[in-house]
């Protein structure tokens, strides 16, 4: 698998994960994703909002 279709499938998976802990999700589907310098994932959504995504051992963490 390519490193960019795997990026969006982890991105895809963090998204389903973030929206299931909102009440009222109003930020639309993943428009793009990348990592940062610091290797964390980074979701954009359709409204411009985006977050920064790591795992841990506990969860998924989202900023």
């Amino acid at each position: 698998m390519s490193k960019m279709k795997e990026l969006r499938e982890r991105a895809e998976e963090y998204a389903r994960e973030h929206k299931k802990a909102c009440e009222g999700w109003t930020h639309g589907e993943v428009e793009k994703a990348w990592l940062d310098d610091d290797g964390n994932i980074c979701v954009q959504y359709e409204d411009g909002c985006w977050w920064h995504y790591r795992e841990t051992e506990e969860s998924l963490v989202w900023w």
